[in-house]
C-alpha cells in the first residue's frame, strides 16, 4: 500500500472519552442552566480541533456565559475542560458567536453550556 493513500479524515480514537459531567452540579440555584429560558437564532457548533482530530483526543467542555438584553453571549469563559485546554479555544470561539432571542425577563447570568468531542464529532450536551 502506498503511504499516500492514507487520509486524516477518519478518526481512530486514542483516548477514552471521559465521563459526562453533571452540569447541574456546577449550578448555584439563581444560575440559567441554558434551554428553558433561551430560543436560538445561531448556534453554531465549535469545529473539531484538527490537533485533537488527527491525534484522536476526545473530550468535554463546561462554558459558562451570560446572555444581554439584545441576545448576545458575553462574559463566556471555561468553567471545567477535559482534558484541560486541547477543546477550550474552539468551544469559547463558538458561544461567542452565538445569537439568542432576546431574553423575555432580561438578562441571563451563568448560564452553562457542554459540548462533547467525541468520535470526531462534536454535540452539545445536557
Amino acid at each position: 500500500m502506498a503511504g499516500g493513500c492514507q487520509t486524516s479524515d477518519i478518526f481512530v480514537p486514542q483516548s477514552d472519552y471521559p465521563t459526562d459531567p453533571w452540569v447541574k452540579g456546577y449550578a448555584n440555584p439563581n444560575d440559567c442552566l441554558g434551554g428553558e429560558a433561551l430560543a436560538a437564532l445561531s448556534i453554531p457548533l465549535p469545529d473539531y480541533p484538527k490537533r485533537a482530530f488527527n491525534s484522536g483526543r476526545q473530550g468535554w467542555t463546561i462554558i459558562r456565559l451570560d446572555i444581554n438584553e439584545q441576545g448576545r453571549t458575553h462574559n463566556v469563559e471555561i468553567e471545567r475542560a477535559v482534558p484541560s485546554g486541547i477543546f477550550s479555544s474552539a468551544s469559547l470561539e463558538a458561544v461567542q458567536s452565538w445569537q439568542f432571542q432576546p431574553p423575555q425577563n432580561g438578562a441571563l447570568e451563568s448560564c452553562r453550556i457542554l459540548f462533547r468531542y467525541r468520535l470526531g464529532q462534536v454535540t452539545l450536551g445536557g
